[in-house]
């Protein structure tokens, strides 16, 4: 059921100016194409932010639309989640207007993996995600909206599609959404087993 999208996550990899854009793309482009979907995914509750979906559109970029058209295709049939430290954290509107949808990885997901995590990500407008931090390497690839990422210090940097945002281990950092929904293609590498965690200032 996602083996084409999962091809065309490795596609839009390939098709950035460098490849590996990053490092840790190797190893990810090596997972993605060896792994192939389970003839069967398991349903899950659906979750209110997938309503932002229909306001995605495309960019322009060949390759970068390509994913966000197979990924609308199927999204409502996907088993969406949200972080489980975060539910008793952060607030409704928040959950109410977040998710993912994580295609390879540890348990729970699509197709289980031990060292590379791939997922897409979708935010509601005018949230901000708050400071977090996690072990594993992390890449991030903007599909649709225009965020804003943050870092400790209180720096924060303006994206648009089809920019790369790359955060090496333990590295602090947020993000704000604007007026529009936000898609993110994640990548992890390394130590992916644990979820991320807010960061208490």
């Amino acid at each position: 059921m996602i083996d084409e999208l999962l091809d065309r996550i490795a596609a839009f990899h390939r098709s950035r100016s460098m490849v590996p854009e990053f490092p840790m793309v190797a190893e990810v482009l090596d997972v993605l194409d060896a792994v192939r979907s389970p003839d069967e995914i398991p349903p899950a509750p659906p979750l209110t932010v997938t309503r932002h979906l229909a306001a995605v559109g495309p960019s322009g970029e060949a390759a970068l639309d390509a994913v966000i058209e197979e990924f609308l295709r199927i999204a409502h049939d996907l088993p969406w989640r949200q972080t489980a430290g975060y539910l008793d954290t952060l607030s409704d509107e928040y959950l109410a207007n977040y998710g993912y949808v994580q295609l390879v990885g540890p348990a729970p997901s699509i197709i289980e993996h031990p060292s590379v995590r791939v997922g897409i990500g979708v935010w509601g407008p005018h949230l901000e995600y708050p400071l977090h931090e996690h072990e594993a390497e992390e890449l991030y690839h903007v599909l649709a909206g225009t965020p804003a990422f943050g870092t400790e210090d209180g720096t924060w940097t303006d994206s648009i599609p089809g920019d790369a945002v790359h955060y090496p281990p333990w590295h602090r950092h947020a993000q704000r959404f604007g007026a529009e929904p936000t898609v993110l293609l994640y990548c992890w590498t390394g130590a992916v087993k644990a979820d991320a965690v807010l960061v208490e200032r």
